[in-house]
């Protein structure tokens, strides 16, 4: 046969509706998740600080926080306000804010005093905490809305002091950003690493048991051996290859952390919790393709593409924080695993005191509530004879290997 035969056939044409499925999913599921960074109702969270003590009849510090409650600036945030700075830095440290305006104890008094001082007053300093270990974009978001709202307070300010623009933004990080850190990302980098090592472990696994099972041929290179399927059923190969899946998880996250970490330099804040937390991740992320291919066959492989890859990296609030995303993007985020692998490796990489048990449980759901599901739909297969041989295969049945490693006769 050759290969224009094959070509002449319209069935085999079908498959380009399949590429123009995946080309749809994956161009709505990344650019879509990310493109409208800027649309209404997507405000960043940004901690408010106000320490002013006022001034006699004068207290200006409430007056700008009065703005960013109620008033005109209270759309241009979303603004979460304390009692103090140790108050800003928890939200920041934990995640709940990216950036935190901080109005000084004395903030009324020199305003008052700019219209007393002779010659050219100084500016009165208000600072602003960034946090750059939220990641670029979140940080980058958070840091220039607090400083246009700023810049439109002082500018308000000034039109009733003789200084034009009586206040000066000062950035402060809340910490560090630690070297090798890819500027706040690697925990972003990281949960790559361990959804794509799972996932493509996964595919590599099925491929290879089938293969040894007789359900599937094995090739290299010009080589390619087939022989009789043995006789083991849906829930038993399902087991095997999750319990494969499970032993190669441990492996793997040894190598990423060691890799990560010993080798180039990846701060760590708990390491022992990262490697046992990444077992997890690397688990998870394959025994979900597992399951999806034990129950939908060869579609699983895409299902499993798009809850991961597809859909899961544009909402893990890596690249973008889920603020900024689409309100469809923030829903997959709070459901799918990506978003809180992220959270927890960004929980054990730095220094920050985010939900990590929400976010741990909430994989390992994953894991055991797919495992769960797979084992009861394939059961169900195997009770209503839905066999993974055909009829003349069950004729040919090879016997279970003994002990030893020879066939029964």
């Amino acid at each position: 046969m050759r290969a224009i035969s094959l070509l002449r056939s319209p069935k085999i044409w079908a498959f380009t509706l399949i590429g123009a499925v995946l080309a749809l999913v994956l161009t709505a599921g990344y650019l879509g998740g990310s493109l409208d960074t800027g649309v209404p109702g997507q405000r960043v969270p940004i901690a408010w600080a106000n320490a002013d003590r006022g001034d006699g009849g004068h207290d200006f510090g409430a007056a700008l926080t009065e703005q960013v409650r109620t008033g005109g600036q209270a759309g241009a945030a979303h603004w979460l306000p304390v009692e103090d700075e140790a108050a800003a830095r928890r939200l920041l440290t934990g995640g709940t804010a990216y950036a935190a305006v901080l109005i000084p104890p004395d903030f009324s008094a020199r305003i008052a005093a700019l219209g007393d001082s002779p010659g050219t007053p100084s500016p009165v300093r208000v600072t602003v905490l960034t946090n750059p270990i939220a990641g670029p974009a979140a940080s980058g978001t958070a840091t220039g809305t607090a400083q246009a709202v700023l810049a439109g307070m002082s500018e308000t300010l000034g039109g009733k002091l003789p200084v034009a623009d009586p206040l000066k933004v000062t950035l402060v990080p809340v910490g560090p950003v630690p070297p090798h850190s890819a500027g706040g990302m690697a925990a972003f980098y990281y949960t790559l690493v361990l959804i794509l090592t799972g996932f493509l472990l996964a595919q590599v696994l099925h491929s290879a048991v089938d293969g040894v099972l007789g359900f599937a041929p094995r090739e290299f290179l010009h080589k390619r051996a087939t022989h009789p399927p043995f006789p083991i059923n849906r829930v038993q190969t399902l087991l095997a290859k999750a319990a494969l899946m499970i032993g190669c998880s441990i492996v793997a996250a040894t190598v990423i952390e060691t890799v990560a970490v010993f080798a180039l330099g990846m701060p760590a804040e708990h390491p022992v919790g990262l490697w046992l937390f990444s077992m997890l991740a690397v688990a998870t992320a394959g025994v979900l393709p597992l399951v999806l291919l034990a129950v939908f066959g060869s579609p699983g492989a895409l299902l499993a593409t798009v809850i991961l890859v597809v859909l899961g990296v544009p909402s893990s609030g890596g690249a973008f924080p889920p603020e900024l995303q689409p309100p469809l993007f923030r829903r997959l985020g709070d459901v799918l695993p990506m978003r809180h692998t992220t959270d927890a490796t960004r929980d054990l990489i730095f220094p920050v005191t985010a939900d990590l048990t929400g976010s741990v449980l909430v994989v390992a759901a994953w894991l055991v509530v797919s495992l769960a599901a797979g084992l009861s739909v394939t059961a169900f297969y195997d009770r209503t004879g839905r066999h993974r041989t055909s009829v003349q295969e069950r004729g040919r049945l090879l016997p279970v290997p003994a002990p030893e490693g020879q066939y029964r006769s």
